[in-house]
């Protein structure tokens, strides 16, 4: 799961990777605390179908594969490309809290986003009505 989750958003001389943020853990934890069972079900089913597509790919798992390979792998899941709907369902549920573990970050709140205070300085609460 980490190195998925790294595959998606990825370190970079300039920020930390997914598997830094601990994004799987994030992913992990929504699957179990937020999906019913038959859906945490169908997210299990589609990781034997991710394991499986990359195993008959490249003869390997996911963990096994070079950065070239995986980004290979992704493109062509995200181009839906002869890609079993359980391993699609099981992509987009991982990149979907992958992306979000990554942008509710504290490290992409202050270092990318530059994020401020609500309500702002411009905010006055005592002003004359007129």
């Amino acid at each position: 799961m980490a190195e998925l989750a790294e595959a998606i958003i990825p370190k970079t001389k300039n920020f930390i990777g997914a598997k830094d943020l601990r994004a799987h853990e994030f992913v992990l934890t929504m699957v179990d605390d937020c999906s019913s069972p038959d859906d945490q079900k169908k997210f299990t089913d589609g990781l034997k179908a991710f394991d499986k597509l990359s195993h008959d790919k490249f003869g390997q798992l996911v963990t096994s594969l070079t950065l070239k390979q995986k980004k290979e792998l992704l493109t062509d899941i995200e181009n839906k490309k002869d890609i079993p709907e359980d391993a699609l369902k099981f992509y987009g549920t991982v990149k979907r809290y992958t992306l979000q573990s990554f942008a509710s970050s504290k490290e992409y709140m202050t270092d990318i986003r530059k994020y401020k205070m609500v309500p702002g300085p411009v905010f006055k609460g005592c002003v004359k009505a007129s």
